[in-house]
C-alpha cells in the first residue's frame, strides 16, 4: 500500500512507500524504516512507527508520530483523499499548510508555502484548506477528534510502537 501526496498542480511532491492497512477504515500503519521518496530522488524515514488517518470528506489528514517519549502530531491540509483499490494507493494534494502538535502547543507551519502557491489553487481549495487549519488547531487545542487525551500521550510513552494504530486511537 502507498501514500501518495501531490501537488497543487498534480505533479509528484512525496510517496510514502509503504503503508499497512489496518482495521480500521483510512487508518493506516507507516512501520519504522519504511521509505517516504520525495519528488526530487532524496528518501528518507522515521526510526518511529507512523499512523496516518485519512477522512474522505475533510481537507486534511493527521500523521500520528508514535515516539517512545510520546505522541506527537504532524497534520497536512489536503485536498479529500482518494483510494485507488487497484493500484493499492491513496492519492491527495498537499495544499502546504500544516499544523503540528506536541506537548508544548500547536504551530501552524508553511504558511508562507502556501501563500506562494496560493495563485495556482482554486478558490474552493483555498477557503477549504484555510478552514482545515482552522478545525485542526481548535481539535488540538481542545484536545477532540485525533487529538483526544493528547496530556496524557504527551505525559505518557506511547505504546504506538508497539502496536498496531488502535494503541493510539483517541478514547471514545
Amino acid at each position: 500500500m502507498k501514500l501518495v501526496s501531490l501537488r497543487g498542480n498534480g505533479l509528484p511532491h512525496r510517496t510514502w512507500t509503504r503503508a499497512e492497512e489496518t482495521a480500521e477504515p483510512w487508518v493506516f500503519r507507516i512501520p519504522p524504516g519504511a521509505s517516504v521518496l520525495e519528488a526530487d530522488g532524496r528518501s528518507w524515514s522515521s526510526g518511529y512507527p507512523v499512523v496516518a488517518l485519512f477522512w474522505p470528506d475533510r481537507y486534511y489528514q493527521v500523521f500520528r508520530l508514535c515516539k517512545p517519549e510520546g505522541t506527537e502530531y504532524y497534520c497536512n491540509v489536503i485536498t479529500p483523499p482518494v483510494y485507488d483499490a487497484a493500484a493499492r494507493t491513496v492519492r491527495f494534494h498537499d495544499l502546504d499548510l500544516d499544523v503540528y502538535v506536541d506537548a508544548s502547543g500547536v504551530r501552524l507551519l508553511d504558511a508562507d508555502q502556501f501563500e506562494a502557491r496560493r495563485p495556482e489553487y482554486p478558490s474552493a481549495w483555498i477557503e477549504a484548506a484555510l478552514a482545515a487549519a482552522e478545525e485542526l488547531t481548535r481539535l488540538a487545542q481542545n484536545r477532540q477528534g485525533p487529538f483526544a487525551s493528547l496530556t496524557e500521550r504527551a505525559l505518557t510513552p506511547s505504546p504506538c510502537w508497539r502496536r498496531l494504530p488502535t494503541a493510539c486511537a483517541p478514547a471514545p
